[in-house]
């Protein structure tokens, strides 16, 4: 009998999930989800596999216009489409939509703060400068090698503003499998200078 995946959703799932909660817990630190998208489908397999393990049928997601990657996503999650204003997860793969989804994703509110949106960003995977994290989960701060698609994010993020603690979850996964995540609360050191080779 032939099967769309070899991804186990109990196993698989769960060991995504672990993955996920170190990144989160652990901000700036790579792990790797590598031996389970390959277990999965489509051009999106590494994203796939967080969306799996993250979505069910009581969050939304929006995939920014991606069609294939929503599909796909609808395939293997009983998660409801929704846009990118009212959705729990939203899926980037276009850079160039990352400053409207920044824009329009809710970072809850003063009272709920959890109820904010987690974004999931594809990113290339060539770490190209380095940027200083603080706050939450980092023992004083952190320097880390990342990709150019950080980078922006994270000045996208900041140029929002939340009124504390409001935000939103970032999490940055790779083609090859690496995911990195910044939580809400953790903050970008300004006084880096330099970020993914751009001078300040």
């Amino acid at each position: 009998m032939n099967t769309l995946h070899q991804f186990d959703e109990v196993f698989d799932t769960q060991r995504v999930f672990r993955k996920l909660l170190e990144a989160m817990s652990n901000p700036g630190r790579t792990v790797s989800v590598s031996d389970e998208k390959d277990r999965l489908f489509g051009d999106f397999p590494s994203i796939l596999a967080v969306a799996v393990t993250l979505l069910d049928n009581e969050v939304s997601f929006s995939t920014c216009g991606n069609t294939e990657l929503k599909n796909d996503i609808m395939l293997v999650t009983l998660s409801p489409e929704s846009d990118t204003e009212s959705a729990d997860y939203i899926f980037v793969t276009d850079t160039d939509m990352l400053a409207e989804v920044f824009e329009k994703a809710k970072c809850g509110t003063l009272s709920g703060p959890h109820c904010s949106a987690t974004i999931i960003i594809r990113d290339n995977g060539n770490k190209c400068g380095k940027v200083r994290l603080y706050g939450p989960g980092i023992n004083g701060e952190t320097e880390i090698s990342c990709p150019e698609t950080f980078c922006l994010a994270l000045e996208l993020r900041d140029a929002q503003n939340y009124e504390y603690p409001q935000g939103v979850d970032m999490i940055f996964v790779s083609d090859s499998g690496d995911i990195t995540a910044v939580p809400r609360l953790v903050k970008r050191r300004e006084s880096n200078g330099i970020c993914c080779g751009i001078r300040r």
